[in-house]
């Protein structure tokens, strides 16, 4: 499914973006209009709830669902809410010519993907989506000292997005802060757009604190594996810590992902050693540079 994008008088772009279970899917994600200037967008379906921004009246947004007078839809990495009653809905034709001339005319960098739509690089023309694991009310593993693994794989996302960008690639994230996104969701937000690749960001736990290291898994062979294979080897010529190799493993975000999809360990947080390195901006580059090295190799 393609990209709409919202239209803010002061010229930058969002994206609006839907999460919900594909058996949830109304009017097959139908681009709706904005009727009212000034139209909150909410954090929930509720006029008490966050405001998380606001359009205007001519703006664009994709509507999925609708409750209780409300409609969700995705905003900069969080399930978002508008007043229904303020939306119409486009005609086909004309949406997907506006969304495709917005496509070729914007210059300036989307709150998204924070990007020009005419990037340089090796990437050029991927999309990529990154899972920044856990989140929320769901901390992850808790490691040695306490620390969380919501709050490391989060700071990993943005160095990987920032280096993945900077070699061409259009990169979304499932979430931008630290944001509860059920794991349905986060593949329902995988498989809403072409995606040429899911990766979906983790930091390991176990009850022993001697186990240490990294590794890439997916779920079937082929591409999946060709392309856990390509990030491991990228990761293993950058980072410092133990390579544990590929593994193959029916998580959720790649058993039910119809998009290309791996998921990477990327050490354990419960070992002293591996924590220091990972708590360290070197570990940050690297894992970066690993992976996006990993990403090129396979694409081209």
């Amino acid at each position: 499914m393609g990209r709409a994008r919202i239209l803010i008088p002061a010229g930058f772009v969002l994206l609006l973006f839907l999460i919900i279970a594909p058996n949830a899917l109304a009017n097959n994600g139908q681009i709706h209009g904005v009727d009212a200037d000034n139209l909150n967008v909410r954090s929930a379906p509720s006029h008490s709830a966050e405001v998380l921004g606001q359009l205007s009246a001519g703006d664009q947004a994709v509507v999925f669902q609708k409750k209780y007078g409300w409609a969700q839809t995705y905003y900069n990495g969080q399930v978002a809410w508008v007043a229904s009653h303020f939306l119409y809905p486009m005609e086909d034709d004309a949406a997907a010519s506006s969304v495709s001339a917005e496509s070729e005319t914007n210059t300036t960098n989307t709150a998204e993907s924070q990007q020009s739509t005419e990037p340089s690089g090796t990437l050029n023309g991927y999309s990529i989506v990154l899972d920044p694991g856990h989140g929320g009310n769901d901390p992850g593993a808790i490691g040695y000292g306490g620390t969380l693994e919501k709050t490391h794989t989060m700071n990993t996302a943005y160095s990987v997005a920032e280096e993945l960008r900077a070699a061409g690639a259009t990169v979304m994230m499932t979430r931008s802060n630290d944001t509860y996104v059920s794991l349905e969701d986060r593949v329902s937000f995988s498989n809403a757009y072409a995606t040429d690749a899911f990766i979906s960001l983790h930091y390991n736990a176990f009850p022993f604190q001697g186990v240490n290291g990294f590794s890439t898994y997916y779920h079937t062979n082929g591409n999946d594996r060709a392309l856990a294979n390509d990030i491991q080897s990228g990761l293993n010529q950058h980072m410092t810590l133990n390579s544990r190799g590929i593994m193959q493993d029916g998580y959720h975000v790649l058993r039910e992902n119809s998009d290309l999809a791996v998921l990477v360990e990327l050490g354990f947080i419960t070992n002293p050693h591996d924590l220091s390195v990972i708590r360290t901006e070197d570990h940050q580059a690297n894992v970066a540079d690993g992976i996006v090295e990993g990403v090129i190799n396979y694409f081209n």
